[in-house]
């Protein structure tokens, strides 16, 4: 049976979304970093795999990008996902709050509101929310700032929302397998690997029949060679798929003044998930 792959452990925000996603009889498999979920999806040949590739406050996640640019060929983009990442405040109802765990960030980020709502309660940082709400669980005077829908794992309550109110931060995944996949008329966006001369003027040419055609670039990133100093790779994310005459004929003229430019899929967009 098919594994998904996520950024463990249970209760993280992937672990939220691959139950959203792909439901609760899922076979959801945690990983510790995101290149051994490329491993994984790799070694297996079946599985698939759902990894961060950017958040709306903290921008992109380069270990993903990198991951996806030295596997081009042999790993494929099947689906970009979107997730509200809300923090919550995690605990047990009718309990005092004497010590609340989070991630660093969280407690950084959450510290006047700490501060006001709980200044008596000891502040521990641990190495992701979801440990967080573990330790919390373990304990009925303490508390997590962790994903609201990583209470129903750990067995806690809803306390508060310290962001109520506040904007919307999102993070966008991809779902990842070992072999192409046939997106269809659905299809929404191409992902690209371009590999361009260090010339003055290369990018610049090598934009032009987007610009032209009126093909839209959703992202480009650029990633330095490793062992090659001022060596560059770019990672593009298009609009539409090579299924529309107009986008064809732009992939082609753009790779004709490109040293490579590789497909890494093209897939559709799902709606938005709330965590």
């Amino acid at each position: 049976m098919r594994s998904i792959c996520f950024l463990g452990p249970e209760g993280t925000f992937s672990h939220i979304l691959a139950r959203k996603r792909f439901g609760e009889r899922a076979v959801l498999m945690p990983c510790p970093t995101i290149e051994a979920i490329f491993d994984r999806v790799l070694g297996s040949g079946h599985d698939l795999g759902i990894v961060p590739i950017e958040n709306s406050s903290g921008g992109t996640v380069y270990d993903s990008v990198d991951l996806l640019i030295r596997h081009a060929r042999r790993v494929f983009i099947w689906e970009e996902l979107a997730l509200d990442v809300r923090i919550a405040l995690l605990g047990h109802r009718g309990q005092a709050v004497k010590t609340v765990f989070s991630h660093f960030v969280q407690i950084k980020h959450h510290a006047e509101w700490l501060k006001l709502r709980h200044p008596k309660a000891r502040l521990h940082a641990l190495a992701s929310t979801a440990l967080a709400a573990q330790k919390a669980a373990q304990s009925k005077q303490a508390a997590a700032l962790a994903s609201p829908g990583a209470a129903d794992v750990y067995g806690l309550d809803l306390l508060e929302m310290p962001e109520a109110g506040q904007p919307v931060n999102v993070t966008h995944f991809f779902v990842i397998g070992a072999q192409a996949r046939n997106a269809g008329a659905r299809s929404q966006k191409t992902a690209l690997v371009a590999a361009l001369s260090n010339v003055c003027g290369s990018l610049h040419r090598f934009l032009g029949p987007f610009a032209r055609q009126r093909v839209n670039l959703s992202r480009i990133v650029s990633r330095p060679v490793p062992g090659q100093p001022q060596t560059y790779v770019f990672f593009l994310e298009i609009e539409g798929g090579p299924g529309s005459p107009v986008v064809a004929r732009t992939l082609l003229k753009a790779g004709s003044l490109a040293e490579s430019l590789t497909s890494l899929g093209t897939y559709t967009v799902r709606r938005r998930y709330k965590s």
